[in-house]
C-alpha cells in the first residue's frame, strides 16, 4: 500500500508539472534517434535515456516525468523508460525494464558527464523468497549469521547507478559505471556513496555492487563500434580461499558495430552484436539482491534481456525518425543449464570450468521480432 500511495503521490505532481507548463517537449531525448543523428555526423552523443539535449532552466514536463535543468547540472523524475546502453540488450541497465519509478540527474561539461540514477523497484517476495531472504545461513562472512529474521526483510529493493563518462575527440565516448542494489533495508545517504564498488560490502547482506564499463568509437562519419562490460563478481583464487563457493565469477559482455545512413524522412541503421553472459551473472543467494525487478509478478533480468548462462550474436535493422520507430531483429543464442531461477547454492556453482557458461548441455534460443512504436 505504501508503494500505491508513494506512485500516486508521484503521479500527481507530475500532472501538475503538466497544468502549469506548456511548453514543447525539445530539451529532451528519450529514444536512440538523437544518438543515430549524432552518429550520422560523425560525432558521439552519450547513450544515456532519457537525456536533456540542452538547457534553459525551466521546469518541462513529459507523460509520467518532469525535467529541471539548473545549468549545468539537471534532474529527471518519476516514472519513466531509461536506457543506458548502445546495445540492444544491454548487460548492466537496459530497456529490458518497462519502465521504472525515481530519479536520474547530473552534470554536464560537455567532454565530461557524471549521471547518477536511483530506482525503486517493487519489493513483494513470495513465501518462499521472504524465508530464503531472512536466512543468513548461507552468507557465512554477514555478521548476522544466526540471527534470524533481523535485518534482511525490511520490504525495500533500491538501485542506485552512477557513471562518469568522458567523450574525446568528439568521436571517442568511454564511461565508468558503478551500479548498487540495496535489498532488505531501506537505502540511506551512505548507499548512495559513488565509490562503493571499491569496497566488500556484500557480506553485510543488504548490497550488491556491479562495475560497468561502456565505451563507443566512430572511426567515420555513419560509422560506429561499441561495446558494454559488467562485472557482478571476481574470484581471485590465491586470495579469496573458500570463495569458489560462494560468489563465483561473474562477467557479462556485448560488442557491436552499426552503419547509420539517411534518407529524406528516416534514419537507417543496420547492426550487428555479439553477446557472452557468465553462467552465475545476475544471480544471488537474497532475492533482494538479484539483478532482477518484478514487473506483474513477473522478474525480469535488469541488465541482458534473457538471463544468464547464454552466448550469442543479434543482427538488427533500426529504421526511426522523431515520431516513428521500426525494428526488425533476428538473435541466436546457446542457453546453458543455469537461469535466474537456479538456486545460489546449486552444486554446479563449485565447478569453476563452467563458470564463463554456457553450462552443460545447451539449447539454441533464436528470435526473430519486429516492433513499431510511434509517438503521438
Amino acid at each position: 500500500m505504501e508503494k500505491v500511495r508513494k506512485i500516486v503521490t508521484l503521479q500527481i505532481l507530475v500532472l501538475i508539472f503538466i497544468f502549469f507548463n506548456t511548453k514543447g517537449f525539445s530539451e529532451i531525448t528519450t529514444n536512440e534517434v538523437y544518438l543515430l543523428s549524432s552518429i550520422y555526423a560523425g560525432k558521439d552523443f552519450t547513450n544515456i535515456t532519457p537525456y536533456p539535449i540542452n538547457s534553459n532552466n525551466e521546469f518541462e514536463a513529459y507523460p509520467g516525468f518532469f525535467y529541471k535543468s539548473f545549468d549545468p547540472l539537471w534532474l529527471i523524475g518519476g516514472i519513466f523508460e531509461t536506457n543506458w546502453s548502445d546495445l540492444e540488450r544491454g548487460v548492466y541497465l537496459s530497456d529490458s525494464l518497462p519502465y521504472v519509478t525515481g530519479f536520474m540527474g547530473g552534470y554536464d561539461a560537455g567532454s565530461m558527464r557524471i549521471v547518477s540514477g536511483m530506482y525503486f523497484f517493487d519489493p513483494y517476495l513470495t513465501e518462499d523468497e521472504l524465508e530464503r531472504q531472512k536466512d543468513t545461513s548461507f552468507d557465512t562472512n554477514s555478521d548476522r549469521v544466526g540471527l534470524e529474521d533481523f535485518g534482511y526483510s525490511d520490504p525495500s529493493k533500491t538501485l542506485f547507478i552512477h557513471r562518469l563518462e568522458f567523450n574525446l575527440c568528439d568521436r571517442v565516448r568511454l564511461s565508468l559505471n558503478e551500479l548498487n542494489l540495496i535489498g532488505g533495508k531501506y537505502p540511506d545517504l551512505s548507499d548512495a556513496n559513488p565509490f562503493g564498488i571499491a569496497h566488500n560490502n556484500l557480506g553485510e547482506g543488504f548490497s550488491n555492487n556491479m562495475l560497468g564499463v561502456d565505451a563507443s568509437i566512430i572511426p567515420t562519419k555513419g560509422w560506429q563500434i561499441y561495446g558494454q562490460f559488467a562485472m557482478d563478481d571476481f574470484v581471485v583464487p590465491e586470495t579469496e580461499g573458500g570463495a569458489t563457493g560462494y560468489k563465483p565469477t561473474a562477467f557479462a559482455w556485448g560488442l557491436g558495430t552499426r552503419l547509420v545512413g539517411k534518407t529524406s524522412k528516416y534514419y537507417i541503421s543496420p547492426k550487428i552484436e555479439y553477446y557472452k553472459v557468465y553462467t552465475w551473472m545476475y544471480n544471488q543467494w537474497a532475492p533482494y539482491l538479484k539483478y532482477t525487478a518484478k514487473y506483474n509478478g513477473e522478474d525480469i533480468p535488469i541488465g541482458f534481456d534473457y538471463g544468464n548462462d547464454m552466448e550469442g550474436y543479434l543482427i538488427g535493422l533500426d529504421i526511426a525518425n522523431e515520431t516513428t520507430r521500426y525494428k526488425i531483429i533476428f538473435e541466436h543464442y546457446l542457453k546453458g543449464e543455469i537461469n535466474l531461477a537456479t538456486p545460489y547454492d546449486d552444486e554446479r556453482k563449485t565447478d569453476v570450468e563452467g563458470w564463463p557458461g554456457p553450462y552443460g548441455e545447451t539449447t539454441p534460443l533464436i528470435k526473430i521480432s519486429f516492433s513499431i512504436e510511434v509517438e503521438i
